[in-house]
């Protein structure tokens, strides 16, 4: 992190102020300048490298942690801290696309199917015993909460599809799999209430698995296509 007397920002115009601050964290942030866990200068010392009031820095601050850049702490030891990479804002994108533009159940499907059918093939070359066991965690936690009379599988499916993309070992199929979580499971929630597909669900991923444990790519294909059918 920069030292406490060093200029890290320039004075900002006045006009487009807040949206230049942005840019200007932004650009910091994908250069390398700043990181996770970094905290940005104090307010004043804000105000015054941009030039501008503290209410023009608040709301450039309001704009960076909507998109999940910035994370703001209060208390002590508080203050505007960069925030480590999320799914959360492009989730957030897809849901309010899913319930403002429409888009069906059928597209979703086929954007996972699209994406999940080259995770399954990556993972069935590059899992680690670590990735196998955080799936067959996943598929006994699903075993054990149906067992318990408990039949909402979404939970669990969820964690198992988040480990089968960490499996691929590519951070943007990771990325955008986990985007689909809220939006694909808040529809299939409202088709399928009261569990139905839950067992087959159990199935199909100790099938998926099953042939990621042993590389067979063609096999984990077809159990995901089977899998995202019904």
């Amino acid at each position: 992190m920069p030292e406490p007397t060093s200029q890290l920002f320039r004075t900002v115009r006045i006009a487009r102020a807040s949206g230049d601050i942005v840019s200007q964290i932004k650009a910091s942030i994908f250069e390398g300048k700043l990181g996770p866990g970094d905290r940005l200068p104090a307010e004043r010392e804000l105000t015054e490298q941009f030039g501008v009031s503290r209410i023009t820095v608040r709301d450039a601050m309001r704009v960076l942690e909507s998109q999940g850049l910035v994370e703001i702490k209060v208390g002590a030891g508080g203050g505007a801290f960069i925030a480590a990479p999320s799914a959360e804002p492009i989730t957030q994108v897809l849901t309010d696309m899913l319930r403002l533009q429409g888009i069906s159940i059928r597209e979703l499907v086929e954007a996972r199917l699209v994406i999940e059918t080259a995770i399954v093939t990556l993972a069935a070359e590059r899992a680690t015993p670590d990735d196998l066991r955080a799936m067959q965690e996943a598929i006994a936690e699903a075993r054990a909460a149906r067992a318990a009379g408990n039949q909402r599988f979404t939970p669990h499916s969820i964690n198992f599809h988040i480990a089968l993309a960490q499996a691929a070992k590519n951070q943007v199929l990771f990325f955008t799999v986990n985007s689909f979580r809220t939006p694909f499971y808040e529809t299939l929630d409202k088709l399928a209430p009261d569990d139905s597909m839950g067992q087959r669900a159990i199935e199909d991923h100790q099938k998926l698995l099953d042939a990621i444990t042993v590389h067979d790519a063609k096999r984990a294909r077809e159990v995901m296509r089977e899998h995202l059918a019904y």
